[in-house]
């Protein structure tokens, strides 16, 4: 093979790599698998763990030998634990004529 003609599939490989990367992005992810739901945290998949047996994350879903967590679910149990803080979730003087 020639310099030349490595050089195209250098570059073919390259362009084929791209538009999987940019499928790869634009697909919805319905479902991640364990490490991918942690690093979603940015927490050690240790801690993930952790935080399901505490009762702060879904446990996830073995199909076919993968376990897997659905998305909407930990975008859920996120929003339960920020909302968990403490603060009202309406204002309090709502309402209230001064």
């Amino acid at each position: 093979m020639t310099s030349g003609a490595a050089r195209r599939d250098s570059e073919e490989t390259r362009i084929i790599n791209l538009s999987a990367s940019a499928r790869a992005i634009t697909l919805p992810r319905l479902a991640l698998r364990r490490d991918e739901a942690a690093t979603a945290f940015s927490i050690s998949p240790t801690l993930f763990d952790q935080w399901i047996e505490r009762g702060f994350m879904p446990k996830g879903r073995k199909i076919g030998g993968v376990v897997l967590w659905d998305t909407d679910e930990l975008r859920q149990a996120w929003c339960d634990l920020r909302d968990a803080d403490g603060s009202p979730k309406q204002n309090p003087f709502d309402g209230v004529v001064a």
